[in-house]
């Protein structure tokens, strides 16, 4: 499986890349409540077709795009993709290394993002009751004869907000990966708290999610996906991969091209909605991108991380939310300023100072965007 390739380094690498965009200000303090309505350019994308506008017609200022064209040059040899796309628009878009708009990259824990808009839909169609509901009732094979309590306890809540007690996987990826059973690999893992006490990014937890969904519905994740979600958004194209039992990954495996990222990052920017029709209900979008625990520099919703960006130089600080995936792979939404940026990286390279991909963000879109 090529989205199952990883440096000999990746535990350590992956839980760096996912608590990032400290580098974009401090984590904000109260509850994020984005802008959710739609903005005037809301029919923006017809067919297979994103509409196209040059930078400064959406009021971005170009010089600064070209500065992060040579600061990628300069010290980007991992970045894949760029693309850009303000007021409904793609105002830039650029690909590295071979790749182009119909490349399928790897976005790893980005999926955790999609498995959270899938838990929203299946509340809404009724296979799900509660957040409340335990991870084992869907699951009641592994409820085994002897197993910790405590494990019994973990809810959907506590799956979606990473603070299900267990153990994480993240530092040992490559014994998960050489069992035949995830499932029984993640919940044969010790508890390191009780559920709901401590946030512990865990991706194990939304594997966990990908079997409640596919026992909840009656069929595979993927299938759930194609009729609620990638049809209405025209994603008909992308590979997703499956541990040895047969069930996609819930927290990676997942791989898309840039401008389907970027759809998914336009739905959540309008509350779920895509065109004319209400693909995710617009208030698990809101209270997926709402903040429901601490997690170290960022706070953490539904699946989706949540932060704020310093812009110095426009004497601001602006709300975000994002998708985050291992090895610098992004959906950046910045509801104030109508954008969603998107980053695509060989999750086997680094930047040659060691700087995460996220700080273009920071160091040039927000301040290019007036």
């Amino acid at each position: 499986m090529a989205s199952m390739r990883f440096s000999k380094s990746l535990a350590v690498l992956f839980l760096i890349s996912t608590l990032l965009l400290s580098s974009c200000g401090q984590t904000q303090q109260t509850p994020l409540t984005p802008t959710l309505t739609a903005s005037p350019h809301a029919k923006v994308y017809d067919g297979n077709q994103w509409s196209l506008s040059t930078p400064a017609e959406q009021k971005v200022e170009e010089k600064l795009l070209k500065e992060m064209e040579k600061r990628i040059d300069e010290n980007y040899p991992n970045i894949n993709a760029t693309l850009l796309i303000r007021h409904g628009r793609i105002v830039y878009e650029k690909y590295y290394n071979g790749n182009t708009a119909d490349t399928f990259n790897p976005v790893y824990s980005v999926t955790k993002s999609v498995t959270s808009a899938l838990v929203g839909i299946a509340l809404r169609e009724g296979f799900l009751k509660s957040l409340d509901q335990t991870v084992l009732e869907f699951l009641p094979e592994y409820a085994e004869e002897g197993l910790d309590p405590l494990k019994k306890e973990i809810t959907l809540w506590n799956a979606l907000t990473m603070t299900g007690g267990l153990k994480t996987v993240d530092t040992d990826y490559y014994s998960w990966f050489s069992k035949e059973d995830w499932f029984k690999y993640v919940l044969d893992r010790p508890m390191s708290s009780k559920p709901g006490e401590e946030f512990e990014y865990n991706t194990g937890l939304t594997h966990l999610l990908s079997g409640v969904l596919t026992k909840a519905t009656s069929m595979s994740t993927k299938d759930f996906a194609d009729k609620y979600l990638f049809k209405a958004l025209d994603i008909n194209d992308y590979n997703w991969d499956t541990d040895p039992k047969g069930f996609y990954g819930g927290g990676h495996l997942l791989s898309l091209t840039p401008r389907d990222m970027a759809k998914f990052g336009f739905l959540y920017l309008h509350g779920g909605k895509w065109g004319e029709k209400q693909v995710v209900p617009a208030d698990w979008v809101r209270e997926s991108v709402t903040k429901k625990v601490s997690a170290g520099s960022s706070d953490y919703g539904y699946l989706w991380w949540i932060s704020t960006c310093d812009d110095a130089a426009n004497k601001r600080t602006l709300e975000t939310f994002f998708a985050s995936g291992y090895g610098g792979q992004y959906i950046m939404v910045v509801p104030d300023l109508d954008l969603i940026f998107v980053i695509t990286a060989d999750a086997d390279r680094r930047a040659k100072d060691g700087s995460d991909t996220a700080a273009l963000l920071k160091d040039y879109i927000v301040p290019a965007s007036k």
